[in-house]
């Protein structure tokens, strides 16, 4: 049976000694920030701070932060991140719709008008010393629908507290909500478009906000799939919108296309701080919540909860892109380059091979945006063990034959490569670490071979006790 709402999936985390629970008073201004630094760095557990000074609202952060409760979120009983992947792709293959249901848990308080003030609901946390205010974006995944296909889309993207009643709201150009909003501003001039923000969800409805899926069908349907059942939507009070009935918070409010104000500085996922820059704008219409709310909100920064979720959804992506060519086995995105470098294990099978493949990658409109670097390397070497990546550029290549550069291509604009004025393009550098067996194969020679002694190593492994050590 799928998790109901998040209480019982941190029930879950709990009973596994997965869930630390702060008692101590905390002081939203830092110690949130340092507490919750501190456990995404020592690889510590999910932390649920139940008493922050000044506000009734206890704090959810670092849920989704490893392997092991990214697994959990599926139901499943593995660490291995490869049978999570596999198992996420064979899910999503089948969407479920979701459930449309008249009321749920996240309507059992209403807040409307004046009384909707987010001071009331939010804790003031500075995720980041250098924030330019307190974010209840950071882990807020707002939906809105496209107003020409009427599909709902579910993201992630940050929310700056600006007054009771308005916020910042961070869209990319490049991101579903950035685009409904320039249709309806095409279609509907001159007025706001309906925006909602569910905060606090069972886990696979905020796993799939964080997935980059083709509509239709909507996340909501993606959820459906991860968690095996669907997802009960309930209608909200202001707008049309359909939002997860078990939601801990659900905000409601309209933007206009043209309206922006400055927002920032933020602490960004690559770990550097961000600027201000003008964003739109969310007007709060209504709250509704649960009695008892639990806000879920994120230190960003790397590492993080929010760069282990997305980085993974985009590396299954990936993989789920790639394995299509002829050739390719496996993926892998370090999570410390931050989603601007892609390693790919191959099988080299005719001259330029290698080179399509990056290629690929770079043309990609999902892909292309965020890998920087494209290191393609055989299948033998472990993708996942940066000490073998490493042995194979420094072995394998030669810069003038085997590095393929790229200039001026899109990318996101919180490469920290390149100054303000020319964020959002950057070149793109393509390796080939595979043994180039072509160029010996040319002069009629072959590669030396390999001193490893993989039948000594195992016959050793296989009586380890007695030599002691």
């Amino acid at each position: 049976m799928a998790y109901k709402d998040l209480r019982e999936f941190l029930g879950v985390l709990e009973k596994k000694g997965l869930l630390g629970r702060v008692k101590a008073a905390v002081d939203p201004s830092w110690e949130i920030n340092g507490v919750a630094k501190k456990l995404i760095d020592d690889g510590g557990p999910a932390v649920l701070f139940e008493k922050v000074k000044g506000h009734k609202v206890p704090v959810l952060a670092n849920l989704i932060g490893t392997a092991e409760r990214l697994s959990l979120a599926l139901e499943l009983d593995t660490t291995d991140e490869r049978q999570v992947r596999e198992e996420w792709l064979r899910r999503i293959e089948h969407p479920i719709p979701p459930r449309r249901v008249k009321t749920g848990p996240c309507k059992e308080n209403v807040l409307l008008g004046d009384k909707a003030d987010l001071n009331v609901i939010f804790p003031p946390i500075i995720w980041h010393k250098g924030d330019g205010g307190p974010y209840i974006g950071t882990l807020g995944m707002q939906v809105t629908r496209d107003p020409e296909t009427d599909c709902q889309n579910t993201g992630i993207y940050r929310m700056m507290v600006r007054t009771k009643n308005e916020t910042s709201l961070y869209w990319d150009p490049s991101q579903h909500g950035a685009q409904h909003l320039q249709k309806w501003g095409r279609l509907h001039p001159g007025k706001p478009m309906p925006v909602a923000v569910a905060i606090g969800t069972e886990p696979c409805y905020l796993l799939a906000a964080t997935w980059k899926f083709r509509h239709p069908p909507a996340e909501e349907d993606y959820a459906g799939a991860l968690r095996k059942e669907p997802e009960e939507l309930v209608k909200c009070e202001t707008c049309d919108l359909q939002v997860p009935a078990t939601a801990e918070i659900v905000l409601e409010g309209e933007t206009y296309p043209d309206e922006l104000k400055p927002c920032g500085p933020f602490g960004e996922y690559t770990g550097f701080m961000g600027d201000a820059q003008m964003f739109h704008v969310f007007h709060l219409k209504a709250i509704t919540h649960r009695n008892n709310p639990v806000f879920h909100g994120e230190r960003e920064g790397y590492p993080s909860e929010d760069t282990f979720t997305w980085m993974r959804g985009l590396e299954y992506l990936a993989y789920s892109k790639l394995k299509q060519m002829a050739g390719v086995i496996d993926v892998h995105m370090p999570p410390e380059s931050c989603g601007f470098m892609l390693v790919v294990s191959a099988r080299k099978l005719w001259p330029g091979h290698v080179n399509e493949i990056i290629h690929a990658v770079w043309g990609d409109a999902d892909l292309g945006p965020y890998f920087k670097y494209v290191v393609v390397v055989d299948e033998g070497i472990n993708i996942r063990d940066p000490k073998q990546v490493t042995w194979a550029i420094g072995n394998n290549t030669q810069p003038d034959r085997d590095i393929l550069l790229a200039p001026r291509c899109s990318t996101t604009g919180l490469d920290v490569s390149q100054p303000y004025s020319k964020r959002g393009w950057s070149a793109k550098c393509g390796i080939n670490a595979t043994l180039p067996t072509e160029v010996y194969q040319a002069e009629g020679t072959k590669p030396p071979p390999l001193c490893d002694d993989p039948d000594i190593k195992a016959k050793v492994e296989a009586q380890w006790k007695k030599y002691g050590i």
